[in-house]
């Protein structure tokens, strides 16, 4: 797969109209489906590498959904939110991945960042990390899954309530309550 594109080039906004341009272009001539896979493989890329964390697998998995998308794209009929089509191929392919044996992980991947020259700051940071860690660990899988599409994959509010059949408002909702929880709990355990 080649390298997915920095996240300031697929981060540019569409237009609904463009969106859907680009959509019937890529319908017609399968050439034309370049600027749907330029916007879409760092998003992609980045939602896959959060949930299996090896950047190999996450590079297959990315490979894989855009080979289906190609495939299906024929087919699909757009309504507005094709990051929510996109995303429901690339959950379904994660929920494959989970089902296979787990992958081993070699040592050299495993190892620590280089240590901070502020030991103190070093380990209040590692705290805050290891709780924050934590907190996220302890979340139901939807609260989860809703984190990794709003800020992993960076999806918005309304292509995230297309995807989990919510309204715009309700995902906005959840997610804004899902993280002053988390803010109450990282407050609630330092003082």
């Amino acid at each position: 797969m080649a390298e997915p594109v920095p996240a300031a080039l697929s981060e540019v906004p569409w237009s609904p109209e463009e969106e859907a341009a680009l959509i019937q272009a890529a319908q017609s001539s399968p050439a034309l489906f370049k600027d749907l896979y330029l916007h879409w493989v760092t998003p992609v890329y980045r939602y896959f590498l959060h949930r299996v964390g090896h950047p190999e697998d996450a590079e297959d998995l990315t490979s894989q959904v855009f080979l289906k998308v190609c495939e299906e794209l024929p087919r699909y009929q757009h309504r507005g939110h094709f990051a929510a089509w996109l995303f429901t191929i690339a959950r379904n392919k994660c929920r494959d991945y989970f089902r296979r044996p787990p992958r081993q992980v070699p040592i050299e991947e495993s190892e620590g960042t280089a240590p901070d020259p502020d030991l103190l700051a070093q380990v209040v940071r590692r705290d805050e990390v290891k709780l924050l860690e934590h907190l996220i660990r302890a979340l139901p899988e939807g609260e989860l899954e809703m984190m990794r599409l709003r800020y992993v994959a960076g999806l918005s509010y309304a292509e995230i309530g297309a995807l989990l059949d919510r309204s715009e408002e309700a995902a906005r909702k959840a997610i804004t309550r899902l993280l002053a929880r988390l803010q109450r709990q990282m407050g609630g355990d330092h003082e």
